[in-house]
């Protein structure tokens, strides 16, 4: 048999490395995208956790300050400028224009904690939820915006809020179960710290 003399064939890249930029950065997106996700559910925990602060109106400031955190990290993970003054407006517009929990509301609940007994179990149930779901729908609105190419500068709240107020009741079931999961374990470390003692 006669040995066949072939001219070597140019190397063929891998099917691999064919186009890999397009799913590269989809999964890039993706990726960010379950990393918000999971940022932004870390944040509901937090305002729920500040929200049962027993002191009227110190709660209400803490819960803007976890909010101002979570655009910052949103902003920082998407590669987008933060500014404070432009966060803090941002949740006054999107925040206070929801129905019936605007910013009044918000605050006339926080003082009920005054009222001995009643009042304090009111800002107790109803305040955790509403900072909850208040903290959801204005990461959900941030990262969405960020993901659509716009920054801080550009985000229109009004532009938002019917996004805001959908997002906001998917964001108060998601702060009933963190604030559940929260009195569940500060039920067992009371409980620890009973055996201990």
């Amino acid at each position: 048999m006669a040995a066949q003399s072939a001219a070597p064939e140019a190397p063929v890249p891998a099917p691999e490395t064919l186009a890999v930029s397009a799913p590269v950065a989809n999964a890039e997106a993706v990726g960010r995208g379950l990393v918000a996700e999971n940022m932004i559910k870390n944040y509901v925990i937090g305002s729920v956790a500040a929200a049962i602060v027993p002191v009227p109106l110190f709660d209400i400031a803490a819960v803007v300050g976890i909010q101002l955190r979570m655009i910052q990290k949103l902003s920082e993970l998407y590669g987008k400028p933060f500014s404070e003054s432009l966060g803090r407006s941002i949740i006054a517009s999107l925040a206070g224009g929801v129905v019936g929990y605007g910013a009044g509301m918000v605050v006339a609940v926080s003082l009920t904690k005054l009222i001995p007994g009643v009042g304090w179990m009111m800002g107790m149930v109803s305040l955790p939820v509403i900072a909850g779901g208040s903290t959801y729908a204005i990461g959900q609105v941030f990262m969405k915006h960020y993901e659509n190419g716009g920054d801080i500068s550009d985000l229109c709240a009004k532009s938002w809020s019917a996004f805001y107020q959908e997002q906001f009741e998917k964001g108060k079931e998601l702060a009933v179960k963190a604030k559940a999961k929260a009195k569940s374990m500060k039920g067992k470390a009371e409980a620890e710290i009973a055996d201990a003692v």
